[in-house]
């Protein structure tokens, strides 16, 4: 099976904003070439929502349903969607250097090469893994994964969270349905487009081993 070479590093549990630092931190070592690259996961102390770079809070979030909640929103350095972070979650973070398969500025090839070792992976268990674009990752046609990219100072970061056994209450609460919507999600919400990995089996620890073997 194919591999990225990454080599996995464990990190401290933090609150999901100092994760979210400790990505841009080590982007830019990676970048420097201080790390080797790497592949790493969130072990967080608390909840948040998180915007990706470019969105605006009033679009993608029901701000009050969050504060009244006690969950911070976030906005962090990648593009992608907003999500909500929380137990029933996987977040991941990927950094590798910008060479050889990967180009500057090829952003959903950067998606596709990362993605090609999980495909085998998937595979092995008899389970198809699409890409969506712009950064979505599912089975039979139901999102498992919503993803992120920077490039950076030489640097590549994909970092994205895997659906394990979501709250779907409360992403619902949170998170606005889109008004842009990739085509294969079409006009459907929530709780009939995301998929829960446990309904297929999946732990955080399967999941877990998934990710490091098919990566490092």
């Amino acid at each position: 099976m194919t591999s990225l070479g990454l080599k996995y590093f464990e990190t401290p549990k933090l609150t999901v904003a100092d994760q979210i630092a400790l990505d841009k931190e080590l982007m830019l070592e990676v970048g420097q070439g201080k790390r080797p690259p790497l592949l790493r996961f969130y072990d967080f102390t608390d909840e948040a929502v998180v915007l990706g770079l470019s969105q605006e809070e009033e679009k993608y979030v029901n701000a009050a349903e969050a504060k009244k909640d006690k969950v911070p929103v976030l906005r962090r350095f990648s593009g992608g969607g907003t999500v909500f972070i929380h137990k029933g979650c996987l977040v991941y973070t990927i950094i590798t250097t910008l060479t050889p398969p990967f180009k500057r500025f090829d952003v959903m090839g950067a998606y596709r090469t990362a993605f090609a070792p999980l495909t085998e992976a998937f595979a092995k268990k008899g389970l198809k893994l699409e890409f969506h674009e712009p950064c979505d990752l599912a089975i039979d046609g139901r999102k498992i994964a919503g993803n992120a990219q920077s490039q950076r100072r030489g640097a590549l970061l994909i970092h994205g969270s895997f659906l394990i056994d979501p709250d779907l209450t409360r992403i619902k609460r949170y998170l606005k349905e889109p008004d842009v919507r990739p085509d294969y999600r079409a006009a459907r919400q929530h709780e009939d487009f995301l998929l829960p990995l446990a309904q297929l089996g999946f732990t955080y620890q399967i999941l877990r081993e998934y990710l490091i073997n098919s990566w490092c």
